[in-house]
């Protein structure tokens, strides 16, 4: 029971009394004199002001139940998308890997064979399922963020179900310590790449000359001005030619990256900075490591409505982190076993036009190169290039349904010039429709 002590509530409970007592006094006899009546009512005057001083006893009410998440916000999304995808490669009839068939991997278009017809490839592996929750704090806030889908999964096939794994995209917990820091730890896009510089497109990554990663780290970004600066320690790997494994995982240290990132009136950009040991260690007790650098430089720039997007990168370092590794970042001297580092460069610059609420379009050209040594293998590549050219229709919101073109072609070194061919090409065609929920 729960007390309250409240007069005007008591004094209501007190006037329903007397009401209740009215009829009562309507059935009495209609000889009850005036001087009667008056006592009458001077009595249950008496017992409103008894009741109103008393307290009144009500009942708890049902308690209100918790959210089971206590304070915790639960958020589920994603989307739904279907890919189809018409490829033709001047020197074969496919992607030298299966991977290549599902998006543009610019390392698998084939070189040194015959043209075949046109490969026609339909999936949905790109649908995405994400789980985000958010937690307020007495000291900031605790985010986390859990995201999967099925592409460049190895287990499954075409012949009855087109069944595919899963795999883990992002894994993370980001606390927001305040305004001006947070911490991140966990797996996520690469601090060395700049997400938002990357060109809308129906293909699953895009231009050959983005830098794209994602790896286990631990990020702390700290306000600047009015920018921000970010440190991450993130998790190494180690691609060479001459080497019996690709990646190794021998290295002693993570590499670490420091980029800054503000604003200039209609400009975003990033500058960002790494260092990496580049690491082997073999069976036969040989092992080196060599330290190399890679600078990357990327933005939005607002036009309007319209954007333009860029992204230019360089270094002796680069090797996975360019083009979905389609170089690797150097290669084992066969004589005495040392690092040579390979300085490559790679970029691209992109346009997207809006010409109407519901028609939009992106221009993107891009290309790398490498500067390999003479020692290098013939089959090594040496340079990329890309167009993508789209048009996007969104007929009601967070659904897309559009087309896109992309030429592509690769470059092998053939220093020897022993090569009859050393260069081969990709034109594809992609439509997609994708749901956003």
């Amino acid at each position: 029971m729960k007390i309250i002590k409240n007069r005007k509530l008591a004094g209501a409970v007190a006037l329903a009394a007397m009401v209740n007592t009215l009829p009562a006094l309507a059935a009495e006899p209609d000889a009850l004199t005036a001087a009667q009546l008056q006592q009458r009512i001077a009595e249950l005057q008496a017992q409103v002001d008894a009741l109103a001083a008393r307290p009144v006893e009500i009942e708890n009410p049902e308690p209100a139940k918790a959210s089971p998440f206590g304070d915790t916000e639960i958020q589920i999304g994603g989307y739904v998308k279907l890919d189809s995808i018409f490829s033709d490669y001047s020197d074969g009839s496919a992607a030298t890997a299966g991977v290549g068939e599902d998006f543009l991997v610019p390392s698998t278009i084939p070189i040194g064979g015959e043209g075949g017809d046109v490969h026609y490839n339909a999936h949905a592996k790109s649908t995405r399922l994400f789980f985000k929750s958010a937690t307020e704090l007495g000291a900031g806030s605790v985010n986390t963020h859990i995201e999967i889908d099925a592409m460049a999964g190895a287990q499954g096939d075409e012949r009855i179900s087109n069944s595919y794994a899963q795999r883990l995209r992002h894994a993370y917990v980001n606390w927001n310590i305040d305004g001006d820091r947070s911490l991140l730890a966990g797996q996520s896009w690469s601090t060395f790449f700049n997400v938002g510089a990357l060109p809308e497109g129906l293909d699953f990554v895009g231009p050959v000359g983005t830098i794209f990663e994602r790896q286990p780290q631990i990020r702390y970004t700290q306000g600047l001005g009015s920018g921000s600066l970010q440190f991450a320690a993130e998790n190494p790997a180690t691609t060479l030619y001459n080497s019996t494994e690709n990646p190794y995982d021998d290295n002693s240290r993570p590499d670490l990256v420091l980029r800054y990132n503000n604003n200039i009136g209609d400009l975003n950009y990033s500058i960002a900075s790494m260092s990496r040991e580049l690491a082997y260690d073999r069976a036969d007790a040989s092992s080196e490591s060599e330290q190399g650098y890679a600078i990357s430089l990327s933005g939005k720039w607002q036009l309007g409505r319209d954007d333009l997007r860029f992204m230019y990168s360089y270094g002796n370092a680069l090797g996975r982190y360019l083009g979905l590794n389609s170089y690797r970042a150097g290669i084992i001297d066969p004589l005495d076993g040392s690092i040579d580092l390979i300085d490559q460069h790679g970029g691209y610059v992109a346009l997207r036009h809006f010409w109407s609420e519901q028609w939009r379009s992106n221009l993107v050209l891009s290309a790398t190169a490498a500067d390999n040594p003479a020692s290098v293998a013939d089959t090594t590549p040496s340079a990329y290039q890309s167009l993508h050219l789209n048009l996007m229709y969104s007929p009601v919101p967070k659904m897309t349904l559009g087309g896109e073109y992309i030429f592509a072609s690769k470059e092998v070194e053939n220093a020897s010039g022993q090569l009859a061919d050393d260069e081969g090409d990709m034109q594809r065609m992609q439509l997609s429709v994708k749901y956003v929920f």
